[in-house]
């Protein structure tokens, strides 16, 4: 895997033999009020992979939603469809749902989305979709 953002918020990582995006979300982001970098760091992320890529979104860190970041979140997500998405795993903690402003974002974007609580069970899953490349 190839670290493509390392921001105290967020993590964005690379995995270009299997056309998938790691993205980790971290405690920092409930309490941001800005993300200067954060749609810059997700083109620069999508431009490396192919169409039918994957993204896992690991969310485990996170204390909640940061309902300030609204706008930059359906951006990227607009990013991510026009990319040419094949799947989104979100990864929660266990016990804890999908919140409505997960539920919202996937529904307004027609994601491809799927949750789990398990990451290795999201990895598994996500080696279904998306295009491989070869070494």
């Amino acid at each position: 895997m190839h670290l493509v953002a390392y921001r105290p918020e967020y993590r964005i990582y690379l995995d270009t033999r299997l056309n998938m995006l790691l993205y980790e979300q971290l405690e920092e982001m409930t309490f941001a009020k800005q993300l200067p970098y954060y749609l810059g760091d997700w083109e620069r992320a999508l431009e490396q992979v192919q169409p039918s890529f994957t993204v896992l979104y690991d969310v485990r860190r996170t204390l909640g939603p940061n309902t300030d970041l609204l706008p930059t979140f359906f951006r990227s997500y607009g990013l991510m469809l026009a990319a040419g998405i094949a799947m989104l795993a979100e990864v929660y903690p266990a016990g804890l749902a999908p919140t409505p402003v997960n539920r919202i974002l996937s529904q307004l974007f027609a994601l491809p989305t799927r949750q789990f609580t398990d990451v290795t069970a999201a990895e598994d899953f996500l080696l279904g979709y998306g295009t491989s490349v070869a070494s």
